[in-house]
C-alpha cells in the first residue's frame, strides 16, 4: 500500500493477497471476513467482477440485504456485459428477503421491456413461476389467518378487531367461499361500517355475484362490481354542488360539512340518498355547520325530518371517527 497525490492505493501484491483471503474465507463460510477483504478492494476501485459477485453473495449470506441490493443495483447500471448475472443476484436478494411481490413486479417489467437472451429468459421464468406460487401460498395463509381473526372478532363483538381484520382482508383476493361474508351482510348486529368495508372489498375485486345487504332498516340486492364509489354518485354531486356557496363564505365550515357528508355516505354505503332527500340533507348539513361553529343562521325550515337527518349524520360521523381513527 502507498500514497499518491494524497490517496491510498493498493500495490498489486496486496490486491492479490486480499483477493485470496476473501475467496478462501468464502470457501470456509467466514463471510464477515470475506466482506472485509472484498470491501477494501471495492473502496479502492480495484474489485473485479468475480470479487463483486463474491462480495454480493457474502452479504446475502450474512442477511445484509440492503447493502447487497444497493451494490447490485449500482453494478446493473454500469456493468453491461454482466447485467443479467447481476439481475439474477438482485432477484435472489428479493427472494431471500421474502419480497415476492416486488420480485414479480420487477420480472413483469423485465419481460415486457427487455429483449432477454433465451437461456436467461428460461432461468428468470422458472424463478417467476416459483415466486408466484410462494406468493399465492403466503396470501392464502395470511387470508386464512385474517378470516379466522375476523370471525373471532365477530363472535366476541370486538368492533375494533373486526375493523383491523377487514381492513387487512381488503388487500387480499376474495376467498373461494364467501358464505361467511354474505351472511354477515344480512345480520342486523353487524356494524354498518364493517358492512361498508365488505362491500368495498367486493367492489374493488370486481365481484359480479348478486349479494343481499341489510342496513338502516332497508334490505337491498346489489352487484358489487357495478357500484359507484360514493364520491362519484350523481346525487352526492348534487348535494356538494348545493353546498358550494359555503366554500366562498366560510372555508372552515365548508370543510366540516364536506367531512360530515363524506362520513355519512360512507357509513350508509351502498344506500345512496334519493333525489327527494337532497333538500333535507343540504339543510341538515348547513344547520350542523353553523351550530358547530356557533354562528347565527336563519333556518329555512323546522321540518322534523331535518332534525332526524341531523341526528343520523352526527351519529354516522361519530361512528366513523371512532372506528376509522381519524
Amino acid at each position: 500500500m502507498d500514497k499518491q497525490n494524497g490517496e491510498v492505493v493498493l500495490f498489486p501484491k496486496w490486491k492479490s493477497t486480499l483477493e485470496n483471503v476473501g475467496f478462501n474465507a468464502v470457501k470456509e463460510k467466514r463471510y464477515t471476513e470475506a466482506v472485509e477483504s472484498f470491501m477494501t478492494l471495492l473502496n479502492h476501485e480495484v474489485a473485479s467482477h468475480e470479487v463483486i459477485t463474491a462480495l454480493l453473495m457474502s452479504l446475502i449470506e450474512l442477511g445484509q440485504y440492503e447493502k447487497a441490493e444497493d451494490l447490485c443495483q449500482e453494478q446493473m447500471k454500469i456493468e453491461e456485459d454482466h447485467y443479467y448475472q447481476y439481475l439474477h443476484i438482485y432477484i435472489t436478494i428479493l427472494f431471500q428477503d421474502n419480497r415476492y411481490q416486488e420480485l414479480i413486479d420487477l420480472l413483469d417489467e423485465v419481460f415486457e421491456t427487455e429483449d432477454i437472451p433465451h437461456q436467461n429468459r428460461t432461468q428468470l421464468w422458472q424463478m417467476y413461476e416459483v415466486t408466484k406460487k410462494l406468493l399465492a401460498d403466503a396470501h392464502k395463509e395470511e387470508s386464512d389467518q385474517l378470516e379466522m381473526d375476523f370471525e373471532k372478532a365477530i363472535r366476541e363483538n370486538e368492533l375494533h378487531k373486526q375493523w383491523a381484520a377487514i381492513s387487512q382482508l381488503k388487500k387480499q383476493p376474495l376467498p373461494a367461499d364467501l358464505t361467511l361474508y354474505k351472511e354477515l351482510l344480512k345480520k342486523n348486529e353487524v356494524h354498518p361500517i364493517i358492512k361498508t368495508e365488505m362491500i368495498l372489498w367486493f367492489r374493488d375485486m370486481e365481484m359480479a355475484e348478486t349479494v343481499t345487504i341489510k342496513k338502516f332498516g332497508s334490505e337491498i340486492e346489489i352487484v358489487p362490481e357495478k357500484l359507484n364509489s360514493f364520491q362519484s354518485d350523481y346525487i352526492i354531486q348534487q348535494i356538494q354542488l348545493r353546498l358550494g356557496a359555503i366554500e366562498q363564505e366560510n372555508p372552515t365550515m365548508y370543510e366540516m360539512v364536506q367531512r360530515l357528508l363524506r362520513n355519512y355516505c360512507y357509513v350508509r354505503y351502498p344506500l345512496y340518498p334519493t333525489e327527494h332527500e337532497v333538500d333535507i340533507i343540504v339543510e341538515a348539513l348547513k344547520q350542523l355547520g353553523y351550530e358547530y361553529l356557533q354562528l347565527p343562521y336563519e333556518k329555512v325550515s323546522d321540518d322534523r325530518r331535518i332534525h332526524k337527518y341531523k341526528e343520523e349524520i352526527e351519529l354516522c360521523d361519530q361512528h366513523y371517527m371512532i372506528l376509522a381513527g381519524e
